[in-house]
């Protein structure tokens, strides 16, 4: 998969921007909090809130395939997840931006399709109305609109995530991406890119920097390309199997019937696919995140057992019945539901084992799905969320590898563009309010240093310690090593090259929030006219 591995957190500055928007100029920046409804209520529990923004210009039919015919394996994964050993609650939002065909978009050719919604019916069935046309694909107003428009969940625990995909210049429109990402921290929300075409090329466009500025993902994709489906001895199983698990559905209310009838349409749509595509939906169905109890009495009897005195429009085969009888028929359903949905998974597991023994060509591709799922896990850790998979940690020491090795692969191409030349650490160390780190010893501080270099043994850093002595995390930040000096052993002892502490500096400082963070890339003589040192070491 073609994928660029970048930073998750708060925002950073990759190069120096400038922000031009007018806030007052356009309504859609006025951070209004919308009003909550019940189902995005905050109750407490962990909640994945996942917006997806798809560009549905004429050239994006195949960006509308991918996310039809992806949306139940990404949507199992993401059940996957843990947070204190519960499933979260997932929640998908849906815009579209680019189509100018219809008068209800309006000139910016937006529209919001859903609000956060736990109902993944609701989801599909507004995927396979989807057309595309038009061309003014405004990414910086989208993203604004959904920051503003939707309810993000104010726990900073939960994971708030935006995926915008599209194949035009990112910085289009009336809004700016700089000012998008600006809200965007501030609202705890992370933004993935994801262009549609070579990844060179979006890069031209923009879109890896509307992602670093925004501490996302920037991944590209080939929109056009088929999804494959391994297909597996255990998806006509379940597939029949399914359809069991639906005649378990009671209907009720006056959108009760078209909720059923909505339920065998997206498996219909699923279905289309492959056999395969259908066994990912019938086991989503099975999952926590798939509940019903807005118009299927089983699942609203589970949540409260009074709804069988307040349910109306019931199906005519409960309508002659006494409360006693509907009572006793919702919990023989709901018996037979456990039982079906507990056999799917057992048989999905299987499923899973054959798929990993026959992994193909496929797993590596630069598809959409592999491109939110690899981004939204390693962002899903950085908030405490476990992944199905990762070593369980409980009882044992407060370490993350896998999320070190996460933060060190973001860091990495980062710091790439942050190493400069003695030249440009020198003229930066002009500037008022820049720092120069020394995390070196005490001891090998104390007898040289660069003049005007301040000291934290790389040691020391936690949290506290290095806001003592950095005073914002905006600061300009200047770091070296021994690995940066020639021909003073005693003070600058060279280490291997690959263990350079400039490295592990650099991913601490990036770990803890410091993304202005420059490192000396030059290996110079202590005698270099440019250097200038202190210490007790230093010759008078």
């Amino acid at each position: 998969m073609k994928k660029v591995k970048i930073a998750i957190g708060t925002l950073f500055v990759l190069f120096t921007l400038s922000m031009t928007t007018n806030t007052q100029s356009f309504p859609e920046l006025k951070r209004e909090k919308p009003a909550a409804t019940a189902e995005n209520a905050d109750d407490g529990n962990a909640v994945v809130q996942l917006a997806l923004l798809l560009d549905t210009s004429g050239s994006m039919s195949g960006l509308i395939e991918q996310t039809k015919s992806q949306l139940w394996k990404i949507t199992n994964e993401l059940s996957s997840l843990k947070k204190n050993g519960e499933t979260p609650r997932l929640q998908i939002a849906l815009y579209e931006y680019g189509t100018s065909s219809r008068a209800e978009l309006g000139e910016n050719s937006i529209r919001k399709i859903s609000n956060f919604t736990t109902d993944m019916d609701k989801v599909s069935e507004e995927l396979f109305a989807l057309t595309t046309s038009g061309s003014a694909e405004y990414c910086g107003l989208v993203i604004q609109k959904s920051l503003n428009e939707l309810e993000w969940s104010n726990n900073t625990g939960n994971l708030h995530v935006i995926y915008i995909a599209g194949n035009e210049s990112f910085a289009q429109g009336p809004v700016g991406y700089q000012s998008a990402a600006q809200l965007a921290e501030s609202k705890d929300v992370i933004v993935n890119t994801i262009f549609c075409g070579p990844q060179e090329k979006g890069i031209e466009l923009q879109w890896k920097n509307g992602a670093l500025l925004a501490g996302g993902d920037y991944a590209s994709i080939d929109h056009n390309q088929k999804t494959v489906y391994v297909e597996t001895p255990f998806d006509k199983q379940i597939t029949a199997l399914n359809a069991k698990l639906n005649t378990t559905y009671i209907s009720y209310g006056k959108e009760g019937k078209r909720y059923l009838d909505n339920q065998v349409t997206q498996d219909n749509n699923a279905a289309q696919y492959s056999v395969s595509n259908m066994a990912e939906r019938a086991t989503f169905k099975t999952s926590k995140n798939y509940s019903n109890e807005q118009w299927d009495l089983v699942d609203a009897y589970a949540k409260d057992k009074k709804v069988i005195k307040k349910a109306k429009d019931l199906p005519a085969e409960l309508k002659d019945k006494t409360e006693a009888e509907v009572e006793a028929i919702i919990q023989q359903k709901g018996k037979e539901r456990a039982a079906i949905k507990q056999e799917i998974q057992s048989l999905n597991q299987q499923r899973k084992k054959y798929l990993t023994q026959q992994a193909t060509k496929n797993s590596e591709t630069s598809s959409l799905e592999n491109s939110i799922l690899e981004s939204v896990k390693k962002q899903a850790r950085q908030k405490g969320f476990t992944v199905e998979g990762d070593v369980p940690t409980t009882g044992s020491s407060n370490i993350d590898y896998p999320g070190f090795m996460d933060l060190s692969n973001e860091a990495y191409t980062y710091r790439e563009q942050r190493i400069i030349s003695m030249e440009e650490f020198s003229r930066f160390a002009k500037e008022p309010g820049t720092i120069i780190l020394d995390t070196r010893s005490a001891s090998a501080y104390k007898g040289k240093h660069l003049k005007g270099a301040v000291h934290l043994n790389f040691s020391d850093f936690t949290a506290r310690k290095l806001a003592k002595v950095i005073p914002s995390k905006d600061t300009k930040i200047l770091i070296y090593c021994n690995n940066n000096f020639l021909n003073d052993p005693a003070s600058f002892a060279m280490k291997s090259k690959s263990l350079a502490l400039n490295i592990p500096t650099f991913i601490n400082l990036y770990g803890y929030g410091y993304k202005n963070i420059y490192e000396m890339g030059s290996l110079l003589p202590v005698t270099h006219p440019s250097l200038e040192f202190e210490g007790t070491l230093v010759e008078k």
